[in-house]
């Protein structure tokens, strides 16, 4: 087995490498219009490192998102590098569809995490708010079943560039937050409220996507959070 694994499945069977090169190009965002609850290309990937080498027995932190977790991903892995073992699970496909809950099944049942920091929302702003809600509870109580022992931290949704999205992504957040109360996740990791203060011109890239600087402020939180849930105590990333 190696060292590091990667497992790359694609609703459209559209190669990782493809898919990573479209989110920081050209610039160009690759978040489609949703049509029934899917996107012309749906894109899923999953990575696990120190699965056999001497870091085996770290902590094992399991980071879910979208495009905004891929590109903070690898600055909170060289954060809790030494403290703990990121893997990480991205993809294209909202909360609602059947095809979410299954690729989430392959990272749940690849290894044991003591942490699942989870996030669903910007493939979600065409859909029904009530039914995302609904989606985001059967996929907690998914994860709690596959995964009793980890600690659960709920990841909001970034703001955007259209005023209108945002009004949209503020609503999802909203309701994650009623349901994440009433589920007893661990914690919440704010993004949102991390990023909407910032300014729009100088640190997104597109309607979506964020800059160097913009980004490494989100890793940096991720990090703190991940660590706080693996131990209360006072600590100190590696950058």
């Amino acid at each position: 087995m190696q060292i590091t694994k990667m497992r790359t499945f694609c609703g459209t069977i559209l190669a990782a490498a493809v898919a990573y090169a479209a989110l920081g190009g050209d610039g160009n965002c690759p978040v489609a219009e949703n049509k029934g609850g899917r996107e012309n290309i749906e894109w899923s990937m999953y990575y696990a490192f120190g699965m056999t080498d001497e870091t085996r027995n770290l902590p094992r932190v399991l980071l879910v998102g979208d495009s905004i977790c891929n590109f903070y991903k690898t600055d909170v892995r060289e954060r809790l590098k030494g403290k703990a073992n990121i893997s990480f699970w991205v993809s294209s496909y909202c909360v609602t569809r059947p095809e979410y809950k299954r690729h989430l099944l392959f990272a749940l049942d690849d290894a044991k995490y003591d942490v699942i920091h989870f996030n669903n929302g910007l493939h979600s702003l065409k859909t029904p708010t009530d039914a995302w809600a609904k989606s985001l509870k059967a996929t907690l109580e998914l994860i709690r079943e596959k995964q009793p022992q980890a600690k659960i931290v709920w990841c909001s949704s970034t703001p955007l560039t259209d005023e209108d999205k945002t009004a949209k992504c503020r609503e999802l957040n909203a309701a994650a937050a009623k349901v994440v109360a009433e589920f007893g996740v661990s914690a919440t990791d704010d993004l949102f409220t991390l990023c909407d203060p910032l300014d729009r011109e100088q640190n997104w890239m597109d309607v979506f996507h964020f800059k160097p600087e913009a980004v490494s402020k989100q890793a940096e939180q991720v990090s703190a959070s991940a660590l706080s849930a693996l131990n209360p105590t006072p600590y100190e990333t590696s950058k």
